[in-house]
């Protein structure tokens, strides 16, 4: 780790004391060009990964004796006003509005200078995805109707369209004195008398929305009574500049869903007491959808939005417990760049790497309990399996139910194939009599688009 990035974590504490390994993930150093140049880069994502039409940009400028006309233009659009000075020296950053679905032109140049037009190619997607995930996955149950939102603020409702999309919410709560956690903030131009203070207000902005077919919310200390309404030009002041990317857990019956929670609550006290702000996709979720890179998909755009509505993290961090650290793991490993640290506990391999060592377990497992359940006895079928004991070599066997997608098949204790959540309707689900062209639960189907299809 860095020097920069260990007194970060000295000085805002927190993620420090949780003891676990922080990976860190290293960019690649930049190139240096002395040529005079225009530079454009994209801060919110990379440029041929867009989503929802707009786009953080810095334009940087070479050093100029006196003040010289600049034109900076989309498509031919002049949006030079949309530019301001940046925090860099020689630096204009600019929140670009108004892409058209496809490719854009972003174009700079400088009348009276002796330097030539810079441009850069923006590809822009819907915020409803996909952007590389492949075609959406089929069937997919919308579940808005069935998200609650905290401190009794309801449900988000039936679904807008057939991508499960709602309109996006902004809703505020704030941590009370008088216990019982968060509640709704009454008023947002006076705070309450019980509102707790950490280094501001304890009030907490709560944005709900979707995104790439998921339900997204980011959480950030934001005092509407007293500060104006977030930007990346005026980030909330008790945000640290810390960001935290946190999935959910599970897999096995995290199929064709949107998901009716997030797996983890993004309303950490501990960590929003801290400054730090929070974000997650219920497609971040294993148990609603058992598909790393479209949890990397969501987080990717998820982030995109965050910095375009509140500004540029220091650094983002992701966390995750079991199936949420496996989700932390392969995004990193997918996305690079995407997060500066990682912070998985209860670490897991990946979901797919599970379901085909249990394979093998589960064949072994019937074998000395169906075909031949007196030819060995306990020990030696410990030597066997090359596990520790009999009950890790079976748990493990049990994880086979990911990769089956027969209902019914009840062979060993405990193992369950073709594991369904119950939001998905039974005449959708494939049966190998009744219904041999239906959705399969497997994560071999989950991730068809990245894993590709035998069609022998």
């Amino acid at each position: 780790m860095n020097e920069q990035i260990s007194a970060r974590f000295a000085r805002w504490g927190g993620i420090g004391a949780l003891a676990v390994p922080l990976l860190v993930f290293v960019p690649a150093a930049a190139s240096n060009d002395d040529e005079p140049e225009f530079n454009i880069r994209t801060l919110s994502t990379h440029a041929d990964r867009v989503s929802g039409g707009d786009v953080l940009v810095e334009i940087s400028v070479p050093k100029a004796k006196g003040k010289k006309a600049l034109e900076i233009t989309l498509n031919g659009r002049d949006i030079t006003g949309t530019f301001r000075a940046g925090q860099t020296p020689n630096t204009l950053v600019g929140l670009v509005n108004g892409l058209v679905l496809g490719e854009n032109t972003l174009k700079v140049e400088g009348k009276g200078w002796a330097v030539k037009p810079e441009s850069l190619e923006l590809t822009n997607y819907s915020i409803k995805g996909p952007i590389i995930s492949g075609p959406y996955q089929q069937p997919f149950i919308c579940q808005t109707q069935s998200f609650s939102l905290p401190a009794g603020l309801g449900v988000l409702g039936a679904p807008l369209d057939a991508e499960c999309s709602v309109a996006t919410r902004v809703d505020y709560l704030y941590l009370s004195t008088a216990g019982g956690g968060f509640r709704q903030l009454p008023s947002t131009s006076a705070l309450p008398a019980d509102v707790a203070m950490t280094t501001t207000p304890f009030v907490v902005r709560l944005e709900t929305g979707t995104m790439d077919r998921g339900i997204y919310q980011n959480v950030i200390l934001h005092d509407p009574t007293k500060e104006p309404a977030p930007s990346p030009f005026s980030p909330p002041k008790g945000w640290n500049k810390g960001l935290i990317a946190i999935h959910g857990a599970g897999c096995p019956g995290g199929w064709y869903l949107q998901g009716a929670a997030e797996g983890v609550n993004p309303l950490n006290t501990t960590r929003l007491g801290e400054g730090w702000a929070l974000f997650i996709n219920t497609l971040q979720h294993p148990s609603n959808s058992c598909n790393p890179f479209l949890a990397g998909e969501a987080a990717m755009m998820g982030k995109e939005h965050f910095i375009e509505t509140f500004g540029v993290p220091a650094y983002t961090i992701s966390m995750g417990g079991s199936g949420g650290a496996y989700t932390t793991l392969d995004i990193g490993d997918a996305f690079p760049g995407l997060f500066d640290g990682a912070i998985p506990t209860s670490t897991f391999p990946d979901a797919f790497s599970i379901a085909n060592s249990a394979l093998d377990g589960h064949l072994l497992a019937h074998y000395f309990t169906v075909t031949n359940p007196s030819g060995f006895t306990d020990p030696q079928k410990v030597a066997v399996s090359g596990y520790k004991g009999i009950q890790a070599w079976l748990d493990a066997a049990n994880q086979a139910q990911r990769t089956d997608p027969v209902p019914g098949r009840v062979d060993i204790a405990g193992y369950g194939s073709a594991v369904w959540s119950p939001a998905v309707p039974a005449a959708l689900r494939y049966d190998p009599v009744t219904n041999p062209t239906g959705a399969r639960p497997t994560v071999f189907d989950a991730s068809r688009n990245i894993y590709g299809v035998d069609t022998l």
